[in-house]
């Protein structure tokens, strides 16, 4: 075997073995960044908390009752047995090989892997996602926030107007208080439960003035 043979044959392996790293760091940076419950819910599908799980309808077989149960990095069937991690799931889902379902996760999730040219559109899909997710986990926040407020405020002057018996108690800073702005409270609550959206939200920024 002369000298360019053997230094091909020596170059072919290293290829080889950077491509088997390659993939393999591909595989271990896809389970770490993208989160089981993140790629079900992108596939459309809407997990129901159960205790300290989440449950689907099993996609891999005749499913009635939500028998998939969602853990932290894998997930597994009652039913059926089915049973892997976000990998997995996209490649029996998507009827894909383990390498295309990391390609697949890679493009819809806009994450740049080693070899891999990540999918524009999807990342930038993925990033308002993201930005309504955090608009609306704060819209959350403060609509329980504030919520919460009103009905104990509306608890405390319901109270105070009970304890007054006396003519002379109905002078009492307290009592005029309550008097006055219950019926608001009782309105602002009324809207937040029952209100559209941007009724709700002016609401939180009036009651935020108050």
């Amino acid at each position: 075997m002369d000298k360019n043979t053997i230094e091909k044959s020596m170059a072919n392996k290293k290829d080889k073995l950077n491509t088997s790293y390659n993939i393999s760091n591909n595989f271990k940076y896809v389970k770490s960044n993208i989160s089981l419950l993140q790629a079900i819910e992108l596939y459309g599908f809407n997990p129901v908390k159960k205790g300290t799980h989440y449950f689907i309808l099993c996609p891999f077989h005749a499913d009635k009752n939500p028998s998939l149960a969602i853990y932290e990095d894998v997930y597994h069937c009652f039913g059926c047995q089915a049973h892997g991690d976000v990998i997995d799931f996209t490649a029996k889902y998507f009827n894909l090989s383990p390498l295309e379902a990391v390609k697949k996760l890679s493009y819809d999730f806009g994450i740049p892997l080693s070899g891999i040219e990540p999918n524009k559109e999807i990342q930038k899909k993925d990033i308002k996602r993201q930005k309504f997710n955090r608009l609306l986990k704060n819209f959350k926040s403060k609509y329980d926030e504030t919520y919460d407020y009103l009905c104990k405020l509306f608890q405390a002057y319901t109270r105070i107007k009970s304890l007054v018996e006396e003519p002379d108690d109905m002078d009492l800073e307290a009592f005029v208080e309550a008097c006055k702005y219950q019926d608001l409270i009782e309105y602002w609550i009324d809207t937040l439960r029952n209100g559209s959206l941007k009724e709700q939200i002016d609401i939180i920024k009036e009651v935020k003035k108050w």
